[in-house]
């Protein structure tokens, strides 16, 4: 794109944005914090659960706050499968496994540590 390209796009840009602005002083656009009060901005009608639960999702804070839960989870899952594998015998020791390899192995090993209590 040229030089010139660029300055129209930015000039686009302003004009839509300044647009915006006004007609959210002339009151014809919600502001955000009155929309998520529970009232739809079209309609005037009260926002359905759903509705309220799809717009508290798509604030900045809740999307953060879920990514911090979902790492924690992750974290805590990769965890649970390193002290699996540490507690499954295999040759190399230091072997890299997937996480179903690693699975199928404490599969196959709690049957034979069952086989070897009932013999």
């Amino acid at each position: 794109m040229n030089h010139h390209g660029d300055i129209l796009a930015a000039d686009s840009t302003r004009d839509i944005c300044s647009g915006i602005q006004r007609k959210r002083e002339r009151g014809a656009l919600s502001d955000c914090s009155l929309v998520g009060a529970g009232v739809g901005a079209v309609t005037g009608m009260p926002l359905s659960r759903e509705e309220r639960r799809r717009r508290r999702r798509a604030t900045l804070k809740y999307r953060t706050a879920h990514a911090t839960r979902e790492r924690v989870r992750v974290e805590a899952f990769n965890v649970a499968f390193s002290d699996l594998r540490r507690l499954l015998p295999t040759l190399p020791p230091d072997k890299k496994l997937s996480k179903i390899e690693i699975l199928r192995l404490a599969i196959c090993y709690i049957a034979y540590l069952n086989h070897v209590l009932e013999a």
